[in-house]
């Protein structure tokens, strides 16, 4: 019994340290599990979907460089699958910020991701305009790869009744997002 114990121990410890490998190769936010459920789901179906929205939406302006790297997984894995089907990306919360123009020198690495998917991948990336104007920008200070949507949850939305399959990344509650709409100096560099 207890060689059995100290078998799972081991075993567990193991397990970790291969799970907290894999979560390395997304990017730095380690709560995310290697295979996002919702596309777990995709993979599984035998049709191929309508189309596929990542949702991306949070209070932390840093928060997308983190993501971007496994969004852009989860399409390759998508498009092992489904190599046709229509893809977007909408982020509409603080991180959205992360793509303007004047924050290209700073995430390179970032825009240079984006624009890839978005020119190689035929993945349309979408920023809030109502968010954007927490800050007074406009479409014209964001990159010609981002479309420019009066409201990231009307483009949602959008895509959620054209029979899109959305897949959560992070999402503000209500109270999160009108504090951001409320207090936006809070959360807005």
């Amino acid at each position: 019994m207890k060689r059995s114990m100290g078998l799972l121990s081991v075993f567990g410890v193991l397990s970790l340290a291969l799970m907290s490998l894999s979560f390395s190769a997304y990017g730095d936010d380690k709560s995310l599990p290697e295979v996002a459920p919702v596309v777990a789901k995709i993979l599984a179906m035998q049709h191929q979907p309508d189309g596929v929205v990542f949702d991306i939406e949070t209070l932390d302006e840093n928060a997308l460089p983190r993501f971007a790297p496994y969004v852009s997984k989860q399409i390759q894995l998508i498009r092992k699958k489904f190599p046709d089907v229509d893809i977007a990306v909408v982020t509409h919360g603080a991180e959205e910020f992360a793509l303007q123009k004047k924050e290209e020198a700073k995430n390179h690495k970032l825009h240079d991701l984006f624009n890839q998917m978005v020119k190689d991948e035929g993945v349309s990336v979408h920023v809030c305009g109502a968010v954007a104007g927490l800050k007074q920008l406009t479409q014209e200070d964001f990159p010609d790869f981002v479309s420019f949507s009066t409201s990231g949850m009307a483009q949602l939305n959008d895509y959620k009744a054209l029979g899109y399959t959305v897949v959560p990344i992070r999402q503000l509650n209500k109270q999160q997002r009108d504090e951001l709409f409320e207090h936006p100096s809070k959360y807005l560099k």
